[in-house]
């Protein structure tokens, strides 16, 4: 039931865990053990029966010591890898036995299955951190991305140029503002700033020379640790032969440890988290007839997770002030490692409450089954993101302005110039509320033999977010700020005339039907037609997005990137203008304002399918699929929607787009530095055009196998990677979908060797069948052709208009060269970069071009010994990856300058992968 309405929903089943694959053997398992009414009779030799219990326990092992040493590992000169799981659990079923007061025999009866995971693994990640004269601020020896050396301007030396000609564009020979390079490209040490000295202690040296140049200098590997363990319990039972009442329990505790970059409280990879989960379900099943089934359910699901980064007063021991946290503060520094953690403490808590009540009813040729669902989401969250605050650092302070290519990160990092920064002050929790309501009928109809008919309609009822105490809000672009007198204010649940909630509750239609027809009457052949439409509910995120006014977020930027920082960290961040709480109609100005689209548009999805199977001699089926699916008004976030953009036209302005004054002055909404929608704003749309074969080999002379063709292709107008280059024009961002691989092709068998009692060989009646008997192997293996290539300018002069700047497309050159490999994997002559203040005319993802396949082998081999008729072990050896293949890693797609080419444009650094092998043990009973 719940696979259905979920699916109604658009909202693809999460894969079921060894826990709860053993719950939903237990009904099957329970009924041919002979526990339930419904079982068949046996018959028994004896008066009386004993109870059976049945069960298994299991143990799967993986140790770094069988597997092969990772490629990504051996290329950077390591010879082993970290790898430590072990996997182990039991499951025991029965009928409920109390000795001297309740024998359950037939009509109760129970299922307790456990799991545990222990792992650590290793991670690896190849990341580019500065050179040893670098970190001292010596660039006489650190270069660009086509070798030569990297200019670099002190900004304490910028003035105007007497000689500027305003009537010319801004290049080296007609400067607007002038800087003095540092004498002998050093900066100074009195001029470099002490937070970012003592910031910089923390920072790892380089230990990899992958190149080119000095990039790809740091390589990573640290261990990943997983702790779980968990139990499933079940009772069963069956009363009043028409009744049935099953109560489970399950809960999970776990840790998950981050592989870290940085071995110290820099690091800025993922928090280690603490999680709990528990589940709790009531089922009552009454069938009062063979036509006519009622199954009510109650289902309540709790998920809580914590962040537990390590924390010590971090602002104040590196000397950094005005920020109220006390984590590692963040330090983005462009294409150089970060340091410092996103929501290093936070928690969350989920809890879901579901109430089915679905009837089966079969009514002449009719199987009508008629469903009701309400589902109510409780999320607690505190989650203050950047608690000591986020500090982003560009090459333009150090720039020669107006011109690219000049200027570095880590040199502005160095002087201590901030050139935009935020920080988090939260003070209390958000509690959000919402609730969806599903009710579905769907029709069966045998209209005669050979020809089936389905109908269904599920109406989805949704409701918008809601805070338990109104403390949210968004910015309503048709009200009138009064800093300023333009539209786009912010507004407060609960005030102002307005609602608990800012959206309507949405009632959409989701109707679907199918058909499936035995050709002639041929029961080996169906062809099956479907149609369906089905819409998104409101979602309901984790995080405390949308609560401005109650929770702070003062941003900081500087007037002029190429002219002064922001602040310095010597100086610290400076005062917040707006304390919290701040409810009034200007608190989201001057900062990243969230905005919530409220007209109550949800994602709608269509799909049309149509298949043809055939059963054809030796056991074989053949089946063909045709299917078309799209969908509009898809939820999308920032990359892909900017209610505040500049038009692209505005680059005629050139360089007074620098003046963030000039800039904000052309904006719909002046009095914000940008907007944030999240990823909740409805405006994406996808189509998806698949064919498939797949022919499937049933169970004949102990083999089975299913073999599966599917070429696809799948565009959209939002997938990125990069954003969005025009806001403006949709059919210029409508390209094939990043991460799409239009083909794949598996491969899954399952062979039992023919050797042993009842095989064709090796067939012994002594000691010698316990070797012979009970072998099998089986295996999946997989390749999918790569996704499209998406190419990008190394340089993004455009004042701030656009987001991401694409590659224009060079006449008449091919972008594939004549031998495809890692050297080249494609022709960087076939693409160059914009001019300034120009857009690119390349698409967002290139048509033809492709990133390298991927292929992945596995192999398992177990070993059944039969201890006698209900008792048995069984051996399995796994080889993940077993023919320990590499996949390549993907090409560099940045397109540099004519004047400062990237040279490592079209060209693969390395791959991945490694055997992994897993031996496992399991005893059943």
């Amino acid at each position: 039931m719940s696979a259905a309405v979920l699916r109604a929903q658009s909202t693809p089943p999460r894969p079921a865990t060894e826990l709860q694959r053993a719950a939903d053997e237990f009904k099957v398992l329970s009924r041919e053990l002979g526990f339930r009414e419904d079982s068949p009779k046996k018959a028994s030799n004896s008066g009386a029966s004993r109870p059976q219990f049945h069960g298994r326990l299991s143990e799967n092992f993986r140790n770094d010591v069988l597997d092969a040493v990772p490629h990504e590992i051996a290329q950077r000169g390591g010879d082993k890898n970290l790898l430590r799981r072990n996997q182990w659990g039991f499951n025991v079923s029965g009928p409920v036995i109390i000795p001297r007061l309740y024998n359950g025999g037939r009509k109760t009866f129970f299922s307790l299955s456990y799991e545990g995971v222990r792992e650590r693994i290793g991670r690896s990640s190849l990341r580019t951190v500065p050179i040893a004269t670098e970190r001292e601020g010596d660039y006489s020896q650190v270069v660009d991305s086509a070798g030569e050396p990297q200019e670099i301007y002190d900004p304490s030396t910028t003035r105007l140029n007497p000689a500027y000609n305003p009537s010319l564009e801004i290049s080296r020979d007609n400067l607007q503002y002038i800087k003095d390079p540092y004498p002998n490209n050093r900066i100074p040490v009195d001029r470099q700033d002490p937070i970012a000295r003592k910031i910089l202690a923390f920072y790892p040296q380089p230990n990899s020379d992958a190149g080119p140049f000095f990039r790809n200098n740091y390589f990573a590997v640290a261990p990943e640790t997983n702790k779980a363990s968990g139990m499933i319990a079940k009772v069963d039972h069956s009363f009043l032969e028409k009744h049935r009442l099953a109560v489970s329990y399950a809960f999970t505790n776990g840790f998950a440890g981050s592989a870290t970059f940085i071995p110290n409280a820099a690091d800025s990879a993922a928090p280690d988290r603490n999680y709990v989960n528990r589940r709790g379900s009531l089922e009552y099943v009454y069938t009062a007839s063979p036509q006519s089934v009622n199954t009510l359910t109650f289902e309540a699901h709790s998920d809580v997770n914590e962040n537990v980064s390590d924390s010590g007063d971090w602002p104040a021991q590196l000397g950094l002030t005005g920020v109220p946290g006390q984590a590692f503060p963040r330090i983005e520094l462009g294409s150089y490692l970060a340091m410092g953690r996103n929501s290093p403490q936070a928690r969350n808590a989920r809890s879901t409450f579901v109430l089915t009540d679905a009837h089966s009813l079969r009514v002449g040729k009719h199987n009508v089954r008629m469903v009701g669902q309400f589902v109510r989401y409780h999320v607690n969250t505190f989650n203050p993101g950047l608690p000591s605050g986020a500090y982003y650092f560009t090459s333009a302070l150090t720039s020669l302005p107006g011109i690219v290519n000049t200027g570095q990160n880590f040199a502005s990092f160095l002087l201590g110039g901030v050139d935009t920064s935020d920080y988090s002050d939260v003070p209390t929790p958000s509690y959000f509320r919402n609730w969806t309501m599903v009710t579905a009928v769907q029709d069966t109809w045998e209209y005669r033999q050979g020809l089936t008919f389905s109908f269904g309609l599920n109406i989805l009822t949704s409701a918008p977010r809601t805070e338990r105490y109104n403390r949210q809000s968004t910015v309503d672009l048709s009200v009138l700020n009064p800093s300023n007198g333009r539209l786009g204010a912010l507004v407060f649940a609960g005030k102002g005339g307005y609602g608990s909630a800012f959206q309507p509750i949405a009632v959409k239609p989701q109707p679907n039907l199918s058909l499936a027809w035995n050709p002639r009457g041929n029961r080996k052949a169906v062809l099956r037609l479907s149609y369906a439409m089905s819409y998104q509910a409101y979602p309901i995120y984790n995080g405390q997005w949308g609560t401005r006014g109650f929770t702070g977020h003062p941003n900081y930027y500087s007037a002029n990137s190429q002219l002064v920082p922001a602040f310095t960290l010597r100086q610290g961040v400076p005062p917040t203008p707006k304390p919290i709480p701040d409810l009034t109609p200007t608190a989201a100005d001057d900062t990243n304002a969230t905005i919530l689209e409220t007209e109550g548009h949800l994602p709608r999805y269509q799909s049309v399918g149509a298949s043809y199977e055939r059963e054809l001699t030796g056991g074989f089926v053949l089946t063909g699929s045709l299917g078309v699916s799209w969908g509009r008004d898809l939820f999308v976030g920032n990359y892909a929607v900017n209610p505040d953009a500049l038009r692209p036209e505005t680059m005629s302005y050139r360089d007074k787009l620098n003046d963030q004054a000039f800039n904000r002055s052309l904006r719909p909404y002046p009095q914000f530095i940008a907007t944030d929608v999240f990823s909740q704003w409805p405006d994406g749309r996808y189509r998806r055009e698949a064919a498939s074969a797949r022919v499937e080999k049933r169970t004949a002379q102990g083999l089975s196998l299913t073999g599966t063709y599917e070429y696809s292709r799948q565009y959209d107008d939002y997938s990125g990677p990069y954003g969005k280059q025009d806001f403006f024009n949709r059919h210029n961002e409508w390209g094939l979908t990043a991460g799409n691989n239009p083909q794949r092709l598996s491969l899954t068998y399952m062979y039992e060797l023919p050797i042993g009692t009842s095989k064709p060989y090796l067939v012994f009646p002594d000691w010698r069948r316990y070797l012979t008997d009970g072998w099998s192997i089986s295996g999946i293996s997989s390749v999918s052709s790569g996704d499209p290539l998406s190419l990008r300018a190394q340089f993004n002069n455009t004042g701030g208009v656009l987001q991401t700047v694409r590659v224009n497309v060079v006449p008449g050159v091919n972008p594939l060269p004549e031998n495809q490999g890692p050297d080249l994997w494609f022709n960087p002559a076939a693409f160059s970069h914009p001019d300034d203040f120009e857009m690119g005319s390349g698409p967002r993802t290139h048509p033809t071009l492709r990133n390298p396949m991927t292929q992945n082998h596995d192999l398992s081999v177990s070993k059944r010994f039969a201890i006698d008729q209900e008792r048995s072990m069984e051996f399995t050896a796994s080889g993940f990856n077993f023919i320990n293949n590499a996949n390549w890693n993907l090409p560099d797609t940045v397109i540099g300058t004519e004047s400062s080419p990237n040279v490592n444009a079209g060209k693969i650094i390395g791959s991945r992968g490694g055997r992994v092998v897993q031996l496992g043990l399991r005893f059943s009973f």
